[in-house]
């Protein structure tokens, strides 16, 4: 299992462990458009296109490796011809899960902690930068979505 806790809770630096050992370590930069990590050695990065809502995961070239849809209540992951469908389980995006061949659920991503600063990604079956993938992409949705918020209450009080 893959957990995300946030390192500062004002910050946007997320460390990863599987299992209890250290995996990975990612920041959601202010204003950025993605994240970058390395796994194993290999450096990833999550490229997020601001408009359409695609995430993208891609290799040190460049090269994509995995795509989402618009990430709503459903969404997919496809990767190598393979489609991985995803429908939120619970509301406010506090949990997601991942649907079998079959229709039925396989596994979860869920975001716990103290203000929502940590999640973590029970998703069997899937490669691990897919299950790292997965769990960034809910982590920038929830970004998003805050940061949509802040600009709506912005404007109604100003």
């Amino acid at each position: 299992m893959l957990h995300a806790k946030r390192v500062h809770l004002p910050s946007q630096q997320y460390e990863f462990t599987e299992d209890g050992r250290a995996l990975t370590a990612f920041s959601l930069r202010r204003g950025g458009t993605g994240a970058r990590f390395t796994l194993h050695g290999v450096g990833y990065r999550v490229r997020v296109h601001r408009f359409s809502g695609v995430h993208e995961l891609l290799d040190a070239d460049g090269t994509v490796l995995a795509t989402t849809d618009r990430v709503r209540r459903s969404w997919h992951i496809t990767c190598s011809g393979r489609v991985i469908p995803f429908r939120r389980t619970a509301p406010a995006d506090r949990e997601y899960t991942m649907l079998g061949d079959d229709g039925e659920p396989a596994g979860t991503i869920r975001r716990t902690g103290h203000v929502r600063s940590e999640a973590t990604a029970d998703l069997p079956g899937l490669d691990l930068v897919l299950q790292v993938f997965a769990l960034v992409v809910v982590l920038l949705r929830r970004r998003r979505k805050r940061a949509a918020a802040a600009v709506r209450s912005t404007a109604v009080g100003g």
